[in-house]
């Protein structure tokens, strides 16, 4: 709302009707009023901006009744816009849409484009290797549909799933911008909690439930794509998905004005083609951002991007962030990558040519948006040139992947040659102040810079002749935007000048003047020039219209050549690193050797990281890991889900060999952090987090788990782990590697064979200890967690006094024979018959029943009562003795 406080008569004038009238369209929004070089803000608009921006608060006039008044640079509205999303505020840009030399009065302005956080096209704001997505989300009862959208290349996608879990991982994969919803659900957030737990941070924007109805959401649609259905897209049938399409194309067309000519195709994506990662898991492997800070520096994203093109690193983050599950897409870009390893130079020759490809996408969007300039119709122009010799490179190749990506990258030399002969090398940003078409392009233009050009030499011989008639040395012919042409003379030569001369503006040391032949020079050359800049302009429309009919194929191409950037990249890593092509198939098989971290190797220097491998099946598909602090445990199995990973994107591995039977999902549960907001502790998020592995891992998945339970006592905590442990084996029975300072847990390889032990060697010498980096079977009995705490600074007398609490605290906590002592055997859920049932049974007693049970249950029997004093004597020693 508009506070009208203020402003007296001032708000009858032409320019504030106007601007109250486009307010009281964009009530909620910050209203951009252009206003020459500026976009003013009135009333509480320009109250609101002044705080958050720390501009100047204002005002139209300095009586009582001023209207307050705030302004930004036109020119550097980029800097401001982000401040004002970041505050959870739309702006709405109203622009002067007619030309100042026609209006009668006041100047025609419009809105032409509302901003909103994830309605941002510009890569300058969101970074060339990001996309940018608004989505929409509609919970028809059961399930959830979801569509989103990136403004800046036009990907418009959609997905539906019953699981809604499954559906909110995927909301947080894509990390949207802005959230579109339907008013209905936004009021009811409270009762979906996980959906609104993934959303809180997100910009909110509700909208009538109506559009989102089925009949609208689906004639929105068709209208936009002009077809009679959805078949050929294969959603006609997702009903909530394409609720929430439908939806969110509404608003996009309410809000940016436009016809949105580079969305051009609807893509449902298909959650069963790809591994689901959840947030908890993305965090924890660091993928795209830090654990802690959000940094992408150091991440596997980070230090495996080696593409040449924003088309490819937008194209990087997305396999990373969806790994495949099929065998045969898996080998697919295997074989492109195997392709280019083995061409040698041509590898290199490859991604020289991709260097050349311009960011196809975002060029598309400007067009639609019609506001594509000279320079990038000129990229478009040169990166269309450069697909042919894309195709020819990988067209060579014997690949059935390149086979497909050549014929999206063919045909577009018509294009390519027109735009090359119509625009100059480099064009100049503006697109109405000329320079931007070819001299020899269009004989009429080629005339008016004749004419025009002819100025130059006039002016001149103008001068000269001046000079020399009047004969003042320092006279000068000049010209600026304001004044035009103009005659300039000092006032040291004042009494010189010619009575004919017409005075047009004076300066502190000098006159300027006129003459009726220069005037009459000036009207003939400034009509040339803006005839000539007219023309121009004209001509560069043309061409970007032209463009605009060839979107949908260049859009093709633009993904064929982001996924060829993407491959080049693997096998350029794959050749400089020393990486191999792990086998991947269906079977149950883990198995790498000698791998390595593909983030730490990369940030150590080179031969300092050191080879571990992996080998799990179905017949022992879990991994009990112990060892001392700061060893490796979590480095281990980080890297072994890492490589899984990249292995699914199609991608080469840092190791010696590897096999890796198809993973569902990779599941973690590392590393924990409260969340107050929520109320929630440390040991809260990790038991959560827990719970999600045990009710949704199946045998396909991979689990890793680094020290669960820790977050309480330890009695409770080493409860909790046995028991989740022998969950996984007796239920899940997938493949997982578990990391714990647990070191009871090791009893578990005793009690079933799917269970085996590793450890990590250290080396002691003198009361130090070396770390060997090495995983070997078998089981650690110590953590050396007092060593690390030396080595952090902890001072000496905490440290002896650990060591004695620590030697109490084992004697105690392990029986005569050095196992723990510290639970009751698990019953059977069914009573096994046999050899084998009753040896288990012992088993399990041997390992849990306390050594000392009969001693403490004869204590308890014998009647001291009864007992003479050497009686009771010999009884006593004789229980010493069966304890020794």
């Amino acid at each position: 709302m508009v506070s009208k406080q203020g402003g007296g008569d001032s708000l009858s004038t032409p320019m504030m009707r106007q601007y109250l009238s486009m307010k009281e369209r964009y009530r909620d929004e910050i209203l951009f009023f252009r206003m020459g070089d500026f976009y003013e803000m009135f009333f509480d608009d320009a109250r609101v901006a002044s705080e958050i921006l720390g501009i100047a608060l204002t005002s139209r006039s300095k009586d009582r009744d001023a209207i307050p008044m705030a302004g930004v640079p036109i020119r550097s509205v980029d800097t401001y816009l982000p401040r004002l999303l970041k505050a959870g505020k739309r702006v709405a840009i109203c622009e002067q849409v007619q030309d100042a030399r026609d209006a009668r009065g006041l100047v025609d302005r419009e809105v032409v484009r509302v901003v909103s956080p994830g309605t941002i096209t510009d890569e300058r704001i969101i970074g060339e290797k990001s996309n940018n997505f608004i989505v929409s989300l509609v919970v028809p009862g059961k399930g959830l549909g979801l569509a989103w959208i990136d403004l800046s290349t036009g990907e418009f996608q959609v997905w539906e799933d019953a699981r809604t879990g499954a559906a909110i991982a995927e909301v947080s994969r894509l990390s949207p911008a802005e959230c579109v919803l339907p008013e209905s659900l936004a009021r009811g957030l409270d009762e979906h909690h996980a959906l609104r737990e993934v959303i809180d941070n997100v910009f909110l924007t509700p909208m009538p439930d109506w559009c989102f109805d089925a009949d609208t959401a689906r004639r929105t649609l068709t209208e936009h794509f002009g077809t009679r259905t959805l078949e050929g897209f294969g959603c006609e049938h997702m009903n909530a998905a394409v609720r929430a399409a439908g939806g969110l194309l509404h608003y996009l067309q309410e809000t940016q004005k436009n016809a949105l000519g580079h969305i051009t195709r609807l893509r449902p994506h298909s959650g069963a083609a790809h591994m689901l990662l959840d947030p908890a898991t993305r965090r924890a492997l660091e993928i795209t951002e830090k654990f802690r800070g959000g940094d992408r520096e150091g991440t596997l994203l980070h230090c495996f991007d080696r593409t040449v093109t924003a088309l490819g690193a937008r194209r990087l983050r997305d396999w990373l962030l969806k790994p495949l599950v099929g065998v045969g897409d898996i080998r697919s870009r295997q074989e492109g990558v195997q392709a280019l390893v083995d061409s040698g130079a041509t590898l290199d020759s490859l991604r020289e040519v991709l260097r050349g490809v311009h960011d196809l996408e975002r060029i598309c969007a400007r067009i639609s948006y019609g506001s594509a300039n000279g320079r990038d119709l000129a990229a478009l122009g040169t990166s269309l040139e450069a697909l042919p010799a894309i195709a020819g490179i990988v067209g060579g190749l014997d690949c059935h992947f390149f086979a497909e990506r050549v014929a999206a990258i063919d045909g577009f030399e018509e294009l390519a040659a027109r735009i090359g002969r119509t625009l100059v090398d480099s064009p100049p940003i503006p697109v109405r102040e000329g320079g931007i078409i070819r001299d020899g392009f269009d004989a009429e233009l080629d005339a008016l810079r004749e004419l025009s050009s002819e100025g130059t030499q006039w002016i001149a011989r103008y001068q000269q002749e001046e000079t020399e008639r009047v004969g003042i040395p320092s006279l000068k012919v000049g010209f600026n935007r304001v004044f035009g042409y103009y005659i300039e003379v000092t006032n040291a030569h004042a009494d010189r000048v010619p009575a004919h001369y017409i005075r047009k503006q004076t300066l502190k040391n000098a006159e300027r003047y006129i003459t009726p032949e220069l005037k009459e020079f000036e009207n003939r050359v400034l009509h040339a020039r803006e005839t000539a800049m007219e023309r121009e302009y004209g001509i560069f429309c043309e061409l970007r219209d032209a463009a605009g009919e060839h979107i949908p194929d260049v859009q093709l191409a633009a993904r064929a050549v982001a996924e060829i950037d993407v491959i080049a990249a693997f096998a350029f890593l794959g050749r400089d690193r020393g990486y191999t092509r792990p086998i991947v198939d269906d079977s149950d098989v883990l198995s790498i050797e000698d791998g390595r971290h593909p983030v730490i190797e990369t940030l150590l220097p080179s031969g300092e990281f050191v080879p571990n491998s992996i080998d799990l099946d179905s017949e022992r598909p879990i991994v009990v890991i112990t060892g001392p602090n700061m060893a490796g445990k979590s480095t281990y199995i980080r890297q072994v889900a890492l490589l899984v990973l990249l292995a699914h994107t199609g991608s080469f591995v840092p190791a010696a060999r590897a096999r890796i039977g198809v993973v569902d999902r990779i599941f973690t549960r590392v590393g924990a952090a409260d969340d107050i907001a929520r109320g929630q502790s440390t040991f809260m998020v990790e038991m959560q987090e827990t719970a999600n592995i045990l009710n949704n891992a199946t045998r396909r998945s991979l689990l890793v788990l680094d020290e669960v339970g820790r977050g309480t006592s330890t009695f409770d905590g080493l409860s909790l782990a046995w028991a989740i442990t022998e969950h996984i084996t007796e239920s899940l029975r997938a493949r997982t590697l578990f990391a714990t300072h647990y070191q009871e847990l090791t009893e578990l390889a005793l009690t079933t064979p799917l269970v085996r032990n590793c450890t990590f060697q250290v080396k002691e010498w003198n009361d130090e200890i070396v770390f060997l980096r090495k995983v070997v079977d078998g089981a650690t009995d110590k953590s050396y967690g007092i060593h690390v705490a030396r080595l952090a600074g902890i001072p000496r007398g905490v440290i002896q006094r650990a060591r004695e609490v620590l030697a109490r605290l084992e004697a105690q906590a392990i029986d005569v024979h050095g196992r723990p002592a510290f639970a009751p055997p698990r019953e059977p859920e069914d009573e096994a018959d046999g050899e084998d049932g009753a040896r288990r049974r012992a088993l399990q007693l041997d390992l849990f029943q306390n050594a000392n049970e009969p001693i403490l249950q004869a204590l308890k029997s014998a009647d001291i009562d009864a007992m003479t004093p050497l009686e009771a004597l010999n009884y006593l020693a004789e229980l010493r003795r069966k304890l020794v």
